[in-house]
């Protein structure tokens, strides 16, 4: 039996109809495979880092690093001595701990919005944080120098603003002022001193209280 045209126009629209949708599929598909791959061989790198200089002997450099390069955290902090002496101490072997959980607290306690400071306070120790971020192609660094965490979370007092436009009053007592204390910088500062388990850290107490280095 003869089929219409009509019949056999349908059933090849049909068929184009089906392969069309299969073709879209197929494609939606691969894209959204390519885009997981690009994920997971996006680049992920974090680094962290304070140093903390004297100005005064016996302790020239104190350096706590951290570092985390594609899920692989690693850490050391480092002393040196204006005699020239140096020691490092590693992480712990089989003690993983996970610095992008650091890094985490550190943008929480608001390391990415502190700026420069003037020398205040504690003059005789520089402070110096040091932070960079590389999350799926994006990227992230910046510098931080203050002297004395605490002068400048505490007691920095205020900046005062003077409008000397026209419309200013004319009683300058009552112009704007800004307080400067901010906490962060203490609090940044205490995630590096406070970082890693209890053997690394009593390590580090002990290197310094054998080479008498300042309490911070």
């Amino acid at each position: 039996m003869r089929r219409s045209p009509l019949a056999l126009i349908l059933t090849v629209v049909s068929i184009a109809l089906v392969f069309i949708g299969v073709l879209v599929t197929w494609k939606g598909a691969t894209k959204r495979m390519d885009a997981v791959a690009r994920i997971g061989n996006a680049p992920s790198v974090i680094h962290a880092r304070l140093t903390i200089r004297y100005d005064k002997p016996p302790i020239y450099e104190e350096e706590y690093r951290m570092q985390d390069v594609q899920g692989v955290s690693s850490f050391d902090y480092r002393i040196r001595t204006y005699a020239g002496k140096q020691i490092t101490i590693a992480a712990p072997k089989r003690k993983v701990f996970d610095v992008s959980f650091f890094f985490g607290a550190l943008d929480q306690d608001g390391v990415w919005k502190l700026v420069d400071q003037p020398p205040r306070g504690n003059t005789a120790i520089h402070y110096t944080v040091y932070v960079k971020q590389q999350v799926d192609f994006k990227q992230g660094e910046r510098t931080i120098t203050f002297t004395d965490p605490h002068y400048w979370a505490t007691t920095a007092g205020q900046q005062f603003n003077i409008d000397l436009s026209k419309n200013a009053p004319s009683d300058l007592l009552k112009m704007k002022s800004t307080a400067l204390a901010n906490p962060h910088y203490q609090m940044v500062v205490n995630d590096f001193l406070t970082f890693g388990p209890p053997s690394f850290r009593k390590r580090i107490e002990a290197v310094r209280a054998q080479l008498h280095a300042p309490k911070l």
